[in-house]
């Protein structure tokens, strides 16, 4: 083991720092499976030893690749032999509910369901909500600045962040923890860690909005004759539903049959199909 490995060690502790099939037992890849080639993972637990692990890869000129939940499919969680992977398993408290303030404080290893969960044990929502849920990371959605399904009503993850901190190449923290959704107080940091892909630092907490939890839920799936006839759907039930529509999916009638062929259900007889959403409180 070299000096850095056991530098690392000393920081995180050597049952954090994986080596050999610890490494390769681990996919990199959603599809393919390809297996982890990286020197070594290394799971901090908190921003200090994170920082402290950065701080010893920047004098030792080591290349970092970050990991979060990987559920990413364009390969940006590949490590060569000679990379060092930096996993954010371990970083998965949540901090804080405020439900005066309707914010989520939370570490960027958590994942999604687990926010969306916390917000509903309050009879709130986090509106942010991919397929994924259940493995992707709000630290991985803040560096893509993740879209999800309710885009079309609630905003990607940019418009769901209040505050965050991050730490840089060279271990310097920097920290917008900000809870207020009122605040004009100079430089908004957080917006250029926001779909930064990791590329100005690693994301390690937030501060998130919460929404009223909305107790009726209707879902339609609509069969159209054409890509006019789509955008024409949408146009109208966005006027009729107002500000209830929550999602709106396009699917060709090739994504469809790809979900019923193996279950042996029947795709409908068209090109098109639309996923639509109604989310709304009707005692309001």
């Amino acid at each position: 083991m070299d000096k850095l490995l056991n530098d690392l060690v000393a920081v995180v502790g050597s049952e954090n720092v994986l080596l050999g099939d610890d490494v390769s037992q681990r996919s990199v890849d959603w599809f393919t499976g390809a297996p982890c080639r990286a020197k070594a993972i290394v799971r901090p637990r908190n921003t200090e030893q994170l920082s402290k692990v950065m701080a010893l890869c920047y004098q030792a000129d080591q290349l970092v690749v970050t990991h979060g939940g990987m559920t990413g499919i364009v390969h940006g969680g590949e490590a060569s032999p000679e990379e060092l992977v930096v996993s954010l398993e371990l970083m998965n408290q949540i901090e804080e509910v405020d439900l005066i303030g309707s914010t989520i404080q939370v570490q960027a290893g958590v994942t999604l369901q687990r926010v969306q969960e916390a917000a509903a044990e309050i009879d709130m929502q986090f509106p942010l909500d991919l397929g994924a849920r259940g493995s992707c990371t709000i630290g991985g959605n803040i560096a893509t600045n993740a879209g999800g399904i309710r885009v079309i009503r609630y905003g990607m993850m940019r418009q769901q962040v209040l505050g965050l901190e991050a730490v840089l190449s060279d271990g310097t923290v920097v920290s917008s923890l900000n809870k207020m959704l009122k605040n004009n107080a100079g430089y908004d940091l957080k917006q250029l860690f926001i779909g930064s892909e990791g590329t100005l630092g690693i994301v390690t907490r937030a501060v998130l909005r919460l929404q009223p939890h909305m107790p009726s839920e209707q879902t339609a799936l609509v069969a159209v004759p054409s890509f006019d006839a789509l955008t024409q759907l949408l146009r109208r039930v966005s006027q009729q539903l107002a500000n209830s529509l929550s999602a709106f999916e396009a699917l060709w009638n090739s994504h469809y049959k790809l979900v019923t062929t193996e279950s042996g259900k029947h795709a409908p007889r068209c090109r098109r199909l639309a996923f639509l959403r109604d989310h709304r409180n009707p005692g309001a």
